[in-house]
C-alpha cells in the first residue's frame, strides 16, 4: 500500500522535482537544498549556456530520471561534488592508493630503524674488531 502511495505521489511531482528528490534520496534538508542548487547549474542549454526553463527543463529532468545510468551518475556526482564522498574508487586509483600507503609504511619503518637501531645495519657484520 505504501509503495502505491509513494508511486502515486511521485506521479504528481514535476519531472525536475522527481529528479531532485531521487538524487537527494536519504539526504537531510541541507543536502537536498544543495542538490537543487547543483542541479540548476547542470541543467543548461549547451548552445547558450543559460539555465533551461519550462518544457525544455522538464524534458531534460525526465530524460535523466528515466535513464538508470544517467540517474545514478547524477546521484554519484552530486554526492561527490556536494559531500566530497565518492561511492567507489577506480581500480587504477586503488593501485596508486595502495602504492602510496606501502611507501608511507616503508618510510616509517626506515625512520624507526634509524632511530632505534643504534647505527648498526640490520643483518650486517660488525667490522669494528
Amino acid at each position: 500500500m505504501s509503495i502505491l502511495l509513494a508511486v502515486g505521489l511521485g506521479g504528481c511531482a514535476s519531472p525536475c522535482e522527481r529528479l531532485s528528490q531521487g538524487v537527494c534520496a536519504g539526504g537531510d534538508a541541507d543536502y537536498c537544498a544543495a542538490v537543487d542548487a547543483w542541479l540548476a547549474t547542470r541543467l543548461v542549454d549547451p548552445a547558450t549556456k543559460e539555465p533551461l526553463v519550462g518544457e525544455a527543463r522538464d524534458q531534460m529532468c525526465g530524460a535523466i530520471y528515466d535513464n538508470v545510468e544517467m540517474f545514478y551518475a547524477y546521484q554519484f556526482k552530486a554526492k561527490q561534488k556536494i559531500l566530497g564522498v565518492p561511492d567507489f574508487i577506480l581500480a587504477s586509483q586503488r593501485k596508486a592508493q595502495q602504492e602510496a600507503e606501502a611507501y608511507e609504511e616503508a618510510t616509517k619503518k626506515i625512520k624507526q630503524d634509524e632511530e632505534g637501531g643504534g647505527g648498526e645495519s640490520p643483518g650486517g657484520a660488525n667490522m669494528s674488531d
